[in-house]
């Protein structure tokens, strides 16, 4: 197993693409701490874990909240004794028009998006220096590399991750700390299950990459485990895109 007794917390792990990372990894080897606010899902994938052989705990966490995040940490160190790998998978996202994006809508996409990453990279940080080694996968999206309708604080707090990904790189130089980042594309999560199931869109948007349909979760688990593990120890401040090569072509109706 490529991560066996690795200590993984994952953020939002309680359902979608998060939930797939902690079956993942656990299959893998790994103990799971779940980081989430949804105590009823995410105690489900708990008792998944432990059902199939492995070991994961729930910690109820406010990933903007330097004090909740805190509160992950201690809990972690109490149970496992240290941090391995921090995967900041949480995020929400607000679809308005400008007009109607306000700065409470502006704030929680900065806060949970992009300032959450950024509280828990500090808070794990201190515990990976201690054993000379630690993997930190942030999350992006096709959102960080173009600007995408009505979703203004959103690609501003996905475009921010590209950068905090690098600048901790580089910060962490010498640590023997890994951070990339992950951008997913159209993946069918709750996030987007009325855009996938949509009867006049849905297809057609799957349709429009490469591979010619919409990613499941389950699509992200292979470059999790990967950036997760030993093998990836010579990637540093990157990033993936999983879009099914959206961001990388476009073809025009009629040209193939």
């Amino acid at each position: 197993m490529k991560l066996k007794n690795k200590i993984a917390i994952i953020t939002g792990g309680g359902k979608g693409i998060g939930k797939e990372i902690c079956l993942g990894l656990a299959k893998e080897g790994a103990k799971i701490i779940i980081a989430d606010l949804d105590k009823e899902n995410s105690s489900i994938v708990v008792e998944t874990i432990i059902q199939n052989g492995g070991d994961a705990i729930y910690v109820e966490t406010n990933v903007s909240s330097e004090q909740s995040v805190k509160n992950l940490i201690t809990k972690s160190i109490n149970k496992f004794n240290q941090i391995d790998i921090l995967i900041n998978n949480a995020g929400i996202r607000h679809v308005k028009k400008l007009e109607d994006h306000n700065l409470n809508d502006w704030n929680d996409m900065i806060s949970v998006n992009l300032t959450g990453p950024y509280i828990c990279c500090q808070a794990v940080i201190p515990q990976m220096k201690k054993i000379g080694k630690g993997k930190i996968i942030n999350f992006g999206s096709i959102a960080s590399f173009m600007g995408r309708p009505d979703r203004v604080g959103y690609v501003a707090a996905k475009s921010g991750v590209l950068g905090l990904t690098r600048a901790l790189a580089i910060d962490l130089k010498g640590t023997n700390i890994n951070v990339n980042t992950i951008c997913p594309g159209l993946i069918s999560t709750p996030f987007n299950k009325k855009y996938a199931e949509d009867p006049t869109h849905g297809e057609k948007w799957g349709k429009e990459t490469i591979v010619g349909r919409w990613g499941m979760p389950s699509d992200i688990v292979g470059a999790a485990v990967f950036l997760s593990s030993n093998e990836s120890d010579f990637i540093n401040g990157s990033e993936i895109k999983i879009d099914g090569g959206w961001l990388a072509a476009k073809t025009r109706e009629g040209e193939l």
